[in-house]
Parts: C-alpha cells; sequence; structure tokens
C-alpha cells in the first residue's frame, strides 16, 4: 500500500541518511506512528532534546531495499 500524498508531503527533511517528517509535539508524532502502522510501514522514531526550542520528535521512514 502507497502512503497517501498528505502524509508524503510531511517527509520533507532528511535524519540520519533516511526521509524524516519533523514535529513540536509528542500527539502529532504519535497520530503520525498510528498512521504508518495502518499502512504496514516501517519508521524510527527520535527524540532530539533542545535547550531553547524544546523537545522535538522526527518520524523516520525506513525504505525498503529490493535484493
Amino acid at each position: 500500500m502507497s502512503m497517501p500524498l498528505s502524509l508524503e508531503n510531511l517527509f520533507d527533511s532528511t535524519y540520519e541518511g533516511m526521509r524524516a517528517a519533523r514535529f513540536k509535539s509528542a500527539s502529532e508524532a504519535y497520530n503520525m506512528e498510528t498512521n504508518l502502522k495502518w499502512l504496514n510501514l516501517s519508521f524510527k522514531t527520535k527524540i532530539v532534546k533542545h535547550k531553547r526550542r524544546g523537545n522535538e520528535f522526527i518520524v523516520l521512514l525506513v525504505e525498503a531495499h529490493n535484493a
């Protein structure tokens, strides 16, 4: 199942060489994780702590490599 365009547009950056969606709240990241689970897509989540900007929640899309 492919990802809807509305979710695809949220992955507008990269982190550790993977496509990433960045969120300021845990609830937004959790909603993205729920959508990705429903679509059977693999992902990882990172929490980056900033002293001045607060926490940033990064959802990384794990691309499947064709062997």
